[in-house]
């Protein structure tokens, strides 16, 4: 399977560069293929046999749209949502725990976008092994430095190529490995306004982190850059006279007068993983994840209040492989729909008190699922409302 087609691959500096004209037009304002929790865009005449044979994909690939997730038996779109949570969301949240007053005469920039006629906010920028240290210890064994083996750097756990003993199926399949290597950009925005002020981050380049399965201590590869993501910057690097465009994931942290957690993530944003923990094969299999959204009517949010978390994604698509041999098939599916959980633990509820309940409305390849699941003494009980003829 041919993933994402055209990639830039970047070779980015370690050293604090200087950031150009660029962005996009704003948050949610993708338009490409919108739609909100209550729409598909393939949504219409769907049979009972066309749910139920998306609804079994979905029981192999994506457990824990229903609260079922196995952390050692992870789908293909259980690892795009886990990567999504685990790596980008989780950046997003620590961050907003730095004191950024020791890092302006190192990291800020006055403009962030030299040539921007639209974005006039300063940004503190931090590259590779920087966001180690900006993030602190529990980041230790995360790698923004994604290495070719020629030059070594102090936050790797192996010094040499991080890509070792990785293989892809074919030379065909894009992403290629060359496209990892990289370090990875994290830009912060100051603004006018005191409450949206270092609320809104951008991330963009290649990176790891770990991830335990029963196997062992693995290791998550997430790549965003310009074939990745339709949210776009221009970097310009150390020495440098023209800017780089880049491909990046942003999320904006809203001010809210509930005091609630609540972040939207950018249109258009979107990353690669490389996912190695499949044993049928003996090469990686690289996921895609896409998420659009649309300004003022359905934006991609996650928001935390008083224990309950809510992820509402109105507009995505995951494609990815995940070979199987005793019933022999590729897996080689996309996914194209709306995710909506809301609950305690809603990535892994399985760790939830006892009782406690998930709801869920997804609208994926055209069939709406929609219901509730429980965590019991017996185990997760899934209970649908739509379609009310299917059983997990």
């Amino acid at each position: 399977m041919k993933l994402l087609k055209g990639t830039l691959t970047l070779a980015l500096t370690a050293t604090l560069a200087a950031c150009g004209g660029g962005g996009s037009e704003g948050y949610y304002n993708n338009n490409g293929s919108n739609v909100n929790s209550n729409q598909s865009p393939t949504e219409g005449n769907v049979t009972s046999v066309d749910a139920q044979k998306t609804f079994n994909a979905l029981k192999t690939e994506a457990t824990s749209l229903f609260g079922q997730s196995d952390p050692n038996q992870k789908g293909y779109i259980d690892h795009a949502i886990d990567a999504y949570a685990q790596s980008i969301l989780k950046i997003s949240q620590d961050i907003r725990n730095v004191d950024f007053t020791a890092y302006q005469t190192t990291n800020r920039k006055a403009k962030c976008f030299d040539e921007s006629k639209s974005d006039y906010r300063a940004c503190y920028v931090f590259i590779g092994d920087e966001i180690n240290k900006l993030l602190g210890s529990k980041y230790d064994s995360w790698d923004f430095v994604i290495d070719d083996g020629k030059v070594d750097n102090q936050n790797d756990q192996t010094l040499g190529d991080d890509l070792a003993n990785i293989r892809l199926k074919s030379a065909d399949i894009t992403p290629n490995l060359e496209s990892y290597y990289g370090e990875t950009y994290l830009l912060v925005f100051e603004n006018e306004h005191p409450q949206k002020n270092l609320q809104d981050i951008t991330i963009a380049g290649a990176f790891s982190h770990p991830f335990q399965q029963a196997q062992g201590l693995q290791k998550r590869f997430i790549l965003i850059n310009e074939a990745t993501s339709d949210f776009k910057i221009t970097v310009t690097k150390l020495g440098a006279t023209t800017g780089t465009v880049m491909g990046a994931l942003s999320i904006y942290k809203v001010p809210t007068a509930d005091n609630s957690e609540y972040y939207v993530t950018e249109a258009g944003s979107g990353f690669n993983t490389l996912i190695n923990d499949n044993t049928n094969v003996a090469f990686a299999e690289p996921i895609n994840f896409r998420i659009d959204s649309k300004s003022g009517e359905a934006p991609s949010t996650y928001k935390i209040l008083n224990g309950v978390e809510t992820l509402n994604l109105p507009s995505v698509t995951i494609s990815g492989t995940r070979v199987e041999h005793e019933q022999p098939t590729l897996n080689a599916k996309e996914f194209k729909g709306s995710i909506f959980l809301e609950g305690p633990n809603i990535l892994d509820f399985k760790q939830s008190a006892l009782n406690s309940i998930l709801k869920f409305k997804h609208i994926i390849n055209g069939v709406t699922y929609e219901g509730t699941s429980t965590n019991t003494n017996s185990g997760i009980v899934t209970t649908f409302i739509s379609p009310n003829n299917i059983k997990y």
